[in-house]
C-alpha cells in the first residue's frame, strides 16, 4: 500500500498537517509527493496533454489551476500503474476520521475494479443499493457526478486505464466521478466508479470535525492555486453558440438525471449525501 500526496512545494504548512496526520493514524504508510507544478512560476506552460476541449467537451478551456490539479492526479495514476500495489491519492486538505486507516485497510483486502471515492460532503449522490465489503463498511456504485476528487483508492489496472484515456480538457472531478459523459457531450474512462462508506475523510472546505474537540487548521482553510477570477474569464467559456449547446445538454441530462433517480431508488438505490465516518460531519 502506498499513497500519494498532492501538494505545492510553498504549501509548508499543509504538508506538514497532512504527513503529521498520516504518521498519526497510519505509522507504517509510504506517503510520496506526487508532481505538484506551480501555476505562479513564471516560465509556467500548460503541459502536453492539456488539449483545450471545445466542441468534444463540456469545458471549452480550463484555467491554470485545473489544469495542474489534472497534471498532478495524472501523475498520481502513472505512478500506481507502474507499482504492482494499490494506491492512495490524497489532496492536502483532508481532515481525517479516526477509522482512516482501518476504513482503508478493509476496502484493500476486497479488490474492485475502478476507482473508489473516499470523501464526502454534503451534496447529495445518486447510489446504487450498497455493496458489504464487511460488517460495517461498504461501498456503492455511483450514479451521478460527485465533486471533490480529494481522496479515492485505485489498483494499477484502473490507474492504467485512466492514463491511457486522460487528455486535459475538464476538471479532474469531473473526469473521474461522471458516471455518464456522454450526457454532457463529452467523454470519459469508462470504468466503474464507486462511494466507500462510512466516509473517512473529508475536505476541510466541505466538512469539520463533530463537537468542539477538534478544530480545522487556519492552513487548509486558504486555497493555495484555485484562480476564481480566472474560471469567471468569458475566455475559457466559449463562443455564445457552445454555450447555448451546453445549455442545451445540461437540461437534457437534469432530465435523464431524473429517470435514473426514480429508477434506481425504487431498485433499493438512494439520492442523499455519502454517509460520514464517526468524528466527521458535513
Amino acid at each position: 500500500m502506498q499513497a500519494f500526496l498532492i501538494n505545492l512545494d510553498r504549501a509548508t504548512e499543509r504538508r506538514a498537517y497532512m504527513l503529521g496526520e498520516l504518521k498519526r493514524l497510519w505509522p507504517e504508510l509510504v506517503v510520496n509527493r506526487a508532481l505538484a507544478v506551480d501555476i505562479k512560476a513564471p516560465d509556467w506552460q500548460p503541459p502536453a496533454r492539456y488539449r483545450p476541449g471545445k466542441w468534444r467537451s463540456d469545458r471549452w478551456a480550463l484555467g491554470p489551476s485545473d489544469i495542474e490539479i489534472f497534471r498532478s492526479h495524472l501523475d498520481c495514476w502513472e505512478k500506481i500503474a507502474r507499482s504492482d500495489q494499490p494506491g492512495l491519492v490524497l489532496e492536502d486538505d483532508l481532515l481525517f476520521s479516526e477509522q482512516f486507516r482501518t476504513s482503508v485497510e478493509k476496502m484493500v483486502q476486497h479488490p474492485h475494479p475502478g476507482v473508489i471515492r473516499l470523501d464526502g460532503l454534503s451534496r447529495s449522490l445518486l447510489l446504487e443499493a450498497p455493496i458489504a465489503i464487511c460488517q460495517d463498511v461498504g461501498i456503492s456504485r455511483l450514479r451521478s457526478l460527485a465533486p471533490s476528487s480529494a481522496a479515492y483508492l485505485l489498483w494499477p489496472q484502473a490507474a492504467q486505464a485512466l492514463v491511457s484515456t486522460a487528455w486535459i480538457a475538464r476538471t479532474v472531478d469531473d473526469f473521474l466521478f461522471d458516471p455518464y459523459p456522454a450526457d454532457r457531450g463529452t467523454r470519459g474512462h469508462g470504468l466503474p466508479v464507486w462511494q466507500f462508506e462510512p466516509a473517512p475523510c473529508t475536505q476541510a472546505q466541505f466538512g469539520g470535525y463533530e463537537g468542539a474537540e477538534r478544530s480545522i487548521p487556519e492552513c487548509l482553510r486558504i486555497t493555495e492555486r484555485k484562480d476564481t477570477v480566472i474560471r469567471k474569464n468569458r475566455r475559457l467559456k466559449g463562443p455564445l453558440l457552445y454555450r447555448l449547446r451546453k445549455e442545451f445538454l445540461r437540461i437534457r441530462q437534469r432530465r435523464l438525471e431524473a429517470a435514473r433517480v426514480r429508477r434506481i431508488v425504487a431498485d433499493g438505490g438512494r439520492h442523499c449525501p455519502a454517509q460520514p465516518a464517526p468524528g466527521l460531519s458535513w
